[in-house]
């Protein structure tokens, strides 16, 4: 696993959480998920031979999905900590994921596939709707003709809704986070401050989010190639609302 850096300075997002970081989300149902994923497939009549996903983190949902297929899989993400911590883990599983590093707002592949996932709020993290208009283009790019993309996104209601269960604490294997939320509703801009030690130093990373409304999602959607085939509320095949704290969408590329 890669060293955290060894500055006391702040440190660039999942930099050092990395190597905590299945810790801090193992509140997560992960199976559930890669449920909910398949029954989105079901649901849009999709069954995929090759999957992208962006934002994979350490690989979780990638470890329990690609098995099911078996799918050919490759998973990506920004921060190198945090991929190679799931290689580490893919290997240990003997799971057949091919990570690597990739900025999913600068999307290339070499080949086209079946299906993009991009979930637990990695939509979010595109601050910029410039960004945002690139990271679709760039989808829409990476999908065969008819291909799909699933991603979810956190709103406004779910900052409104649940501060109180946003912050916490936890302890593991020398490694220790606090994590504290504050939601400005006016920007719309939900920043979490972690503190965290690492074999006796300390260190702070800030992450920023964009609460998007629906309706803010379906304007970019409409310059851009991807056809809007559902919008769903949470975990459920219900049509999202605006009071919808998780929307999951499913995107289709054109022809096929």
């Amino acid at each position: 696993m890669a060293s955290p850096p060894s500055s006391t300075a702040e440190s660039a997002p999942y930099s050092v959480l990395a190597v905590g970081y299945d810790l801090v989300m193992a509140h997560v149902d992960y199976p559930g998920w890669a449920d909910h994923v398949e029954r989105l497939f079901a649901a849009h009549d999709v069954t995929p031979a090759r999957i992208l996903e962006l934002g994979c983190g350490t690989g979780s949902l990638a470890l329990e999905l690609q098995p099911r297929g078996p799918y050919a899989y490759r998973a990506t993400d920004r921060a190198p900590v945090m991929i190679a911590v799931a290689r580490r883990k893919a290997r240990a599983a003997d799971a057949a994921v091919t990570f690597a590093e990739a900025d999913f707002t600068n999307l290339r592949v070499s080949s086209p596939v079946d299906a993009v996932l991009l979930l637990y709020d990695g939509l979010n993290y595109v601050t910029d709707p410039a960004q945002l208009a690139a990271l679709f283009h760039g989808v829409a790019r990476a999908l065969r003709p008819g291909g799909v993309f699933i991603v979810d996104q956190s709103t406004p209601a779910n900052s409104e809704n649940n501060a109180a269960h946003f912050d916490d604490a936890g302890s593991e294997d020398g490694f220790t986070y606090e994590r504290r939320s504050t939601y400005d509703a006016a920007e719309r801009l939900h920043t979490t401050t972690f503190t965290l030690s690492v074999d006796g130093r300390t260190f702070t990373e800030t992450h920023v989010q964009r609460a998007y409304t629906r309706a803010e999602i379906l304007e970019q959607l409409a310059a851009t190639p991807l056809q809007v085939e559902g919008a769903y509320d949470a975990f459920s095949l219900n049509p999202a609302t605006d009071a919808s704290e998780r929307i999951h969408w499913v995107l289709r590329a054109p022809g096929g």
